[in-house]
């Protein structure tokens, strides 16, 4: 590993007390001084050291922006691997009615006659609101083979009667947890075909890939993420097989194939797993932990998402009266949660509604109270709830004073995928339904705030990169509802902008979600973040300073070197 000197540069440190510095020194994979130019050449000789002069030891960087290493604190590696989102055998579609789905899959069947299934992603579930598809208008498509619509968000699915009896879904099925996973039934008792949330694992199990193409399908994410500048990542988890999942981890690390840190946590999506996930975690722990492949959180899909309902609500849903629902009880979660405090296991929730963050703030506060009043433990873990897309307004200074971490995805500022403010209000009425997706206002009560990118898809990858995720989050208008532009790249300033426009973050907001904000997240602050003194020598040199950059070209940006650990990268 070679020291090195870089000077001549714009480096936003995230350091609060300096926030800007023009060079560094690199000792051992670590910031060993940072500062002026001037303070660099005296470190060097206060250290007896002669001054580094070859080009790859001494870099001028003649004023290139410099930032620290980008913080992925959310997101599906091997999950986007196993759902093969790339795979063209499963149309990507876009529909904009019930007939037009219907007639998508009847070309399918058309074009592929043979086939033992058929499955497609068929677009937004909101365009089925007023005329939902069932397995009978499926059954009269095709009758005896599986099929399998997945609408766009991947937290539901349509089967015909063909795809129930393969799965195995009887018609005395029992929801996994009410309001959540769930199989809708009509007025008769009768399964409809439609199926929520975690009722889907089965689907997808269905077809697992073979290491070399979990494999692959890694080092083609890892290698994306890096050349835009992500250095380490919080794997949130994939609903099956988690011991081929972790061991191709390992093994990978072990050959020197995974340069980021990875961050892993098992994911609880069936009540009856939180029973003995402690001793599943620390087996994974004690199985599968590498140098950069780390076990120390939990991962819970407490509930689910907003437009099928199944997100929990403080307040009903306006078009349906219902609340959604909870993977387990508040009760229970107390007692979860009180069990990982004691194991020293950091919690990540899945908690898109109202009600699943207060459940899990009450949950929070009463073990706070426990541990200052010498009833319990004091309470050492670090809690984040992820997505918090509907938020109430009394609810939101508990972030910061339980210290609670807000895990956000600014792509979705925009309007989670392609979600309209009209479909909101509809959901839940004209007041919340344009008072969503608030990170700005939580990011201003100084609560501490995470950014990630949340992806499961492999066919769009520029939603990976977290320069996406800042134009986004910076000007509340998504790229992909612009207008094309003349180099064939999209404008994202003709895209609508979603409301609220108050909510639109800072760039310096996103950098610290981004890079700070992860680190405290996963509990490393004292180790990546910023680029301070001691800290690993993670960093990104950029063409153009961040803050001049055109707001509408950030998406755009690609870092000319990255470093992790004082090492330059290559892609993989």
């Amino acid at each position: 590993m070679k020291d090195f000197i870089v000077k001549n540069a714009n480096i936003y440190t995230q350091d609060k007390e300096h926030p800007w510095a023009e060079a560094f020194a690199v000792r051992g994979g670590k910031f060993a001084c940072v500062g002026t130019n001037e303070e660099i050449d005296d470190w060097v000789v206060s250290r007896d050291t002669e001054v580094l002069t070859e080009p790859e030891e001494m870099l001028d960087l003649n004023g290139r922006f410099v930032m620290p290493g980008i913080i992925d604190s959310h997101t599906h590696i091997a999950m986007s691997v196993f759902l093969g989102g790339d795979d063209d055998e499963m149309p990507m579609c876009d529909c904009r009615s019930k007939e037009e789905v219907l007639q998508k899959l009847k070309e399918m069947v058309r074009k592929h006659p043979f086939r033992l299934f058929y499955a497609m992603f068929y677009g937004k579930v909101e365009i089925l609101a007023d005329d939902p598809i069932t397995r009978d208008d499926l059954d009269r498509i095709v009758r005896f083979r599986p099929v399998i619509l997945l609408e766009e968000e991947c937290h539901s699915a349509i089967l015909n009667s063909a795809a129930l009896r393969y799965f195995k879904i009887k018609e005395d099925a029992t929801d996994i947890a009410p309001g959540l996973s769930r199989y809708e039934r009509d007025d008769e008792g009768r399964l409809t075909g439609m199926i929520t949330e975690m009722t889907m694992v089965p689907i997808l199990a269905t077809e697992r890939p073979k290491e070399q193409e979990l494999r692959l399908g890694i080092t083609k994410l890892l290698s994306y993420l890096i050349s835009r500048g992500v250095t380490t990542i919080f794997e949130a988890g994939n609903m099956t097989d988690e011991d081929f999942i972790f061991r191709t981890f390992r093994s990978m690390d072990e050959e020197g194939k995974i340069p980021v840190r990875m961050f892993m946590s098992h994911m609880l999506w069936h009540p009856d797993m939180v029973e003995d996930a402690i001793e599943q975690l620390k087996r994974y722990k004690g199985k599968y932990e590498t140098a950069n492949v780390r076990f120390e959180t939990m991962k819970m899909m407490f509930d689910g998402t907003q437009r099928i309902h199944t997100a929990c609500m403080v307040e009903p849903y306006a078009d349906t009266g219902t609340c959604g629902g909870t993977l387990i009880s508040e009760d229970r979660l107390l007692d979860f949660m009180r069990e990982l405090n004691h194991e020293g296991i950091d919690f990540h929730l899945h908690t898109v509604g109202e009600g699943a963050v207060r459940k899990v703030m009450n949950c929070v506060e009463k073990l706070r109270a426990e541990g200052d009043s010498g009833a319990g433990e004091p309470f050492r873990i670090t809690v984040t709830c992820a997505h918090d897309e509907v938020l109430r307004p009394e609810d939101i200074g508990r972030f910061r004073e339980l210290g609670i971490v807000a895990n956000f995805t600014p792509s979705w500022n925009g309007g989670n995928c392609g979600s309209e403010p009209e479909n909101m209000q509809k959901l839940l009425g004209p007041e919340r339904g344009i008072r969503t997706l608030q990170s700005r206002t939580v990011f201003d009560t100084g609560a501490t705030v995470s950014f990630s990118s949340d992806e499961v898809e492999l066919h769009r990858m520029s939603h990976w990169s977290p320069f996406w995720g800042m134009e986004v989050g910076l000007t509340r208008q998504d790229p992909d509802f612009g207008q094309v532009r003349e180099d064939g790249g999209m404008d994202g300033a003709a895209a609508p902008i979603y409301p609220p426009a108050e909510e639109r973050l800072t760039l310096e907001q996103l950098i610290e979600g981004y890079t700070l904000g992860g680190a405290k997240q996963l509990g490393v602050e004292n180790q990546i973040g910023s680029i301070e003194t001691g800290k690993d020598a993670d960093f990104l040199v950029l063409g153009e300073n961040l803050f001049e950059v055109d707001p509408y070209r950030l998406h755009d940006v690609v870092p000319e070197r990255v470093y992790i650990k004082g090492k330059l990268q290559s892609v993989l």
